[in-house]
């Protein structure tokens, strides 16, 4: 037996519960109502003073069901008073042509029209399926404000929160910059894709050796050269800085690998040599060809960088810092003096230091520096000097992405590649991502202890313990 909402005690019928039909049709006179105890008792001994005084026993029913009575009333039958015997002599109550008599008087017509309702106006398709209806007697109240009140009772009377049709402001700044990052990168890689169209790109020149057996997936690598010749159309000149930038994915690491100008090895067609020859009898290809044989690694893309393009990378990314001695200003007086300025077309005295210190240098004042030989330890920090300079101006790039804007406007025209538009989109694009997290490294090759001084045909060279070189590269480019 359940219990009221007074928590006395009640029959079955107390907790009857109706709602409108599934398929969305009413379905009796009750169905949008909760009726409670006292409401039941009251209709039920109405009903039977109607059946016992000869009127239709309800007057929610649509009399054309069977007998008269709704089948899907449970109210219909004996459980709350007799229903009335419609063809009975006692009541001598009938129908005859839709006309209901009783005792001879005719009461009119028992059709739709005329029987009483307490249906609510609103129809079954405009309420919530399977939801709990609440009935309000207030006649003055909208059909909406009824509805209302029939979801607060469902929901225990708790008010429901509006949902932000916007959504909240965390997702909306999120979109936000997320909107704004993606038109960031399109304008970039637009920009960039007009640098690289500007770029002098060579097709790809006769290989004889591109047997390197280093050569894994995980590194990308890219030989960038610097060569001293004036005008690389009337003088190929040769190679004056020969860095190797590999890409590890495995190990998010960059290297920067100089390999020494004065290393004696093998040129391919052509005997030994200085290293630095082998671009000044086959340019970028026989380069490429002499460090794989000697060194046993694959190199197949190269951007080769002028004087003029090296001072104008620097300066795209507004100079850079470095500490420098009393001796090596002086030394980049001299080389401003002598050969610089005169390229670049300026007076031969502009420019000029007044000393070292921490100084900011620009582009003709810090391609000076990465070409001084007789201060310090000669080539060999020369070439550290080179590196230097390279990542300094990586760094600066990366600090300030806009910077990227001016490289590829102002630098990229002035530089010469074998690679295709694909390959370099795809590392103007990415590389700033990976030099933004991938660790940068610095190497040379031949490391200390890897070498010995020697003078072959009257020339200063460095005779080079290549297994040695091939286990250093394995260990650091092609780490895994």
């Amino acid at each position: 037996m359940g219990k009221n909402k007074n928590g006395k005690n009640t029959d079955g019928e107390e907790t009857v519960f109706f709602q409108a039909a599934n398929d969305g049709k009413s379905t009796d006179a009750y169905d949008t109502r909760e009726l409670s105890a006292d409401q039941i008792r009251q209709q039920a001994a109405a009903q039977n003073r109607m059946a016992q005084n000869g009127y239709v026993g309800n007057g929610y029913e649509n009399v054309n069901s069977q007998n008269g009575y709704s089948q899907n009333n449970p109210y219909s039958y004996n459980t709350y008073g007799q229903p009335p015997n419609y063809r009975t002599q006692n009541n001598r109550q009938y129908y005859n042509n839709g006309q209901y008599y009783n005792n001879g008087q005719n009461y009119g017509g028992v059709n739709n029209n005329n029987y009483r309702s307490n249906r609510n106006n609103a129809s079954a398709s405009s309420r919530p399926q399977n939801q709990p209806y609440y009935y309000n007697n207030n006649s003055n109240q909208s059909n909406q404000q009824k509805r209302k009140i029939s979801l607060r009772q469902a929901s225990g009377g708790k008010r429901r929160k509006r949902k932000n049709p916007n959504g909240s402001f965390v997702g909306r700044l999120l979109k936000t910059v997320c909107i704004i990052i993606v038109m960031l990168f399109v304008l970039y890689s637009a920009i960039a894709l007009i640098g690289i169209l500007s770029m002098d790109r060579v097709s790809a020149g006769d290989r004889s050796y591109t047997d390197g057996s280093m050569d894994e997936s995980y590194v990308k690598s890219v030989l960038v050269i610097g060569v001293d010749s004036r005008d690389p159309e009337e003088d190929q000149g040769r190679s004056d800085s020969m860095i190797l930038v590999s890409i590890n994915s495995k190990t998010n690491d960059i290297y920067m690998t100089s390999f020494m100008r004065d290393a004696y090895v093998q040129i391919p067609g052509y005997g030994s040599g200085k290293l630095n020859a082998a671009y000044s009898y086959g340019g970028a290809e026989l380069l490429m060809d002499t460090l794989e044989y000697n060194y046993d690694i694959s190199i197949d893309d190269y951007v080769l960088f002028t004087f003029e393009a090296c001072a104008d990378v620097i300066d795209a990314v507004g100079g850079i810092e470095m500490t420098i001695s009393d001796e090596e200003a002086e030394t980049i007086n001299e080389i401003l003096i002598s050969e610089v300025n005169e390229i670049m077309g300026d007076d031969q005295d502009d420019d000029l230091l007044d000393g070292g210190g921490t100084l900011t240098l620009n582009g003709k004042q810090a391609l000076s520096y990465s070409r001084i030989r007789y201060v310090g330890n000669a080539d060999f920090e020369r070439t550290e000097r080179q590196r230097s300079v390279m990542q300094e101006v990586i760094e600066k790039a990366m600090a300030n992405p806009i910077r990227l804007v001016s490289i590829c406007l102002t630098a990229l025209p002035e530089l010469t590649t074998n690679m295709s538009i694909l390959s370099l989109y795809s590392y103007v694009v990415i590389s700033p991502f990976q030099l933004a997290f991938y660790d940068l490294e610095q190497q040379r090759i031949p490391a200390d202890g890897m070498y010995s001084d020697a003078t072959i045909d009257g020339e200063s060279v460095l005779e080079i313990d290549f297994s040695a070189a091939q286990e250093l590269l394995k260990d650091t480019v092609y780490s895994d």
